[in-house]
């Protein structure tokens, strides 16, 4: 079935030129001039994507899409715009207000191959398999509440003391928060979990939430605690590559990425206890590389990096931090879009697993270590920050 998109511009002549880009593809095509006339045709068709300009008269492309997150969650939002406000940008990618931000003047096949590959990623994320696995697991539409209420907190810059409160009404979640804080690496020394709150900032905390909640729902044992381990080391190590190596900073909309690449490893351990185990057991004591996603399929029909984007998906988690956790095991696939962060994920978590002894193939590794211009001084170096990183952890 053809999907349909929206495009909405207050200029005639975008108008124009999208259509001559995009009147020969196999889509259903709808425009409007303004948000009030995108409204109204949303209101009369099923669309699969509204892709707007951001500065319009009246109500801007960034409340519209706000409008269309409440109201059509399913419709894929997209930014195509001169206006390059970065705050205005980052929130709109941070909150999945938009998925995805093109800056005018566009390239045609760029533009076109964006669209394609959103699409691909979000029929996947549909799939009745993995979706039916995730509703049938009752904690974690609690944990969706509390998420929500984070996310709202940060897109209104409401009062944090929402999310203190909603925080202490989970005493789970209210520890972990704490142990983090008061772990070696921020060193805060607290009890109060407002303290906690304001000393991490809101994005770590919505990451930490979203990470120790799936992690709470699976009891305790050594398989969570090598998991929790790992999801911590890689979460740092990502942090490494893009401060210290690639010399950026890492943005709210793909902050957990490191943190919650793995997710999927979580699920199936609550799911398949025992068949875990087997597949754990062949991972640790093999002399040979393993692919981790051909074993998964054999053992359980799919894979932690489809389950985990979905879980991930479902949840409205910004869109590179769900590429991260479909496509970190494969950072060369053509249809990733953010492929930085993907290579960064993925190098994070090959050394996190590399320092308790699992043999991973190279192929992909050596991929993203190209794709991002490391030299040897630079794997060097990495190398033993993670060694000196997994000892501090380890005491």
């Amino acid at each position: 079935m053809k999907k349909s998109i929206l495009f909405v511009d207050d200029e005639k002549n975008i108008l124009r030129a999208l259509y001559r880009v995009f009147s020969e593809e196999d889509y259903n095509l709808f425009f409007a001039e303004s948000a009030k006339e995108a409204l109204d045709v949303l209101e009369t068709n099923d669309m699969d994507i509204i892709i707007t300009d951001f500065r319009m008269p009246g109500m801007s492309g960034y409340d519209l899409l706000k409008v269309v997150k409440e109201k059509y969650p399913h419709v894929i939002r997209i930014i195509l715009s001169g206006y390059a406000d970065e705050n205005i940008v980052f929130k709109a990618l941070q909150t999945n207000v938009a998925k995805v931000y093109v800056l005018k003047p566009w390239n045609n096949e760029e533009l076109k191959e964006i669209i394609k590959n959103v699409i691909e990623l979000e029929d996947k994320m549909r799939e009745k398999r993995c979706l039916e696995i995730i509703n049938n697991i009752d904690y974690l539409p609690t944990l969706k509440n509390l998420y929500n209420t984070i996310c709202k907190v940060i897109e209104n810059e409401d009062d944090i003391n929402k999310v203190v409160k909603s925080i202490e009404q989970d005493p789970a979640i209210a520890s972990k928060i704490l142990q983090v804080a008061n772990s070696a690496f921020y060193n805060l020394k607290t009890a109060s979990v407002k303290q906690a709150v304001v000393y991490l900032g809101l994005v770590n905390v919505r990451n930490i939430v979203l990470n120790a909640a799936v992690f709470e729902c699976v009891g305790d044992g050594d398989y969570k605690t090598l998991l929790w381990e790992h999801a911590n080391l890689t979460n740092k190590i990502f942090y490494y590559i893009y401060e210290r190596i690639l010399g950026k900073k890492v943005q709210d909309s793909f902050a957990s990425a490191g943190l919650l690449h793995g997710i999927g490893q979580i699920l199936l351990l609550k799911l398949f206890q025992q068949e875990y185990k087997e597949y754990r057991k062949r991972i640790i004591y093999s002399d040979q590389c393993i692919d981790f996603e051909e074993l998964e399929k054999e053992i359980f029909g799919f894979t932690h990096t489809e389950l985990g984007a979905v879980l991930l998906s479902w949840w409205d988690i910004p869109l590179p931090v769900v590429e991260a956790a479909f496509y970190h095991h494969r950072p060369d696939s053509s249809n990733i879009i953010n492929r930085e962060v993907v290579c960064v994920a993925n190098i994070a978590c090959y050394l996190a697993w590399d320092l308790v002894g699992v043999k991973q193939f190279e192929e992909y590794v050596n991929y993203s270590k190209e794709f991002l211009k490391f030299n040897c001084e630079s794997w060097v170096d990495l190398k033993q920050l993670c060694k000196n990183l997994f000892n501090k952890q380890e005491d």
